[in-house]
């Protein structure tokens, strides 16, 4: 019987290969797992239309990662913390901090994808933001203290 595999399946092939295996090893294990399908013409076409959607799919958040890393490339970002009367912050300036500054600015950044040490004294540092698909951007934060 030919199926085609609905994931990678050790010693029989990878997900989205047509293989031919005994009726009673499709029947008996990898259909009640859902590790495979009966491989019918629609099943194939569903299969290819699922690759193709995913493709799409992918340049596309590639095409936004570098959009939205172009538009974040150079920007400077001022926060203002509370802090003692020697200077130090009572709460550093953290990746989660700046990404929710990042946020409300407009762009839809995560705090692990900002590289940063935090800041416990006000100054200037520049950050490096990663995005899917190996892109960059760096932000310069400014941090002042009330």
């Amino acid at each position: 019987m030919k199926v085609i595999l609905m994931t990678d399946v050790k010693a029989l092939g990878r997900r989205g290969e047509v293989v031919n295996v005994s009726d009673g090893y499709a029947l008996n294990f990898l259909f009640p797992q859902n590790l495979a399908v009966q491989a019918t013409a629609q099943a194939i076409q569903r299969m290819r239309d699922q690759d193709a959607k995913v493709v799409r799919m992918s340049k596309k958040d590639e095409t936004e990662a570098r959009k939205l890393a172009a538009r974040l490339d150079g920007f400077e970002l001022m926060l203002q913390e509370k802090a003692s009367d020697g200077g130090i912050f009572f709460a550093s300036v953290n990746a989660k901090s700046v990404a929710s500054a990042l946020k409300k600015a407009g762009f839809g950044i995560t705090a692990d994808q900002i590289d940063m040490r935090p800041m416990k004294e006000p100054g200037e540092r520049e950050v490096t933001v990663n995005f899917p698909n190996g892109f960059e951007a760096t932000v310069k934060i400014i941090v002042e203290s009330k």
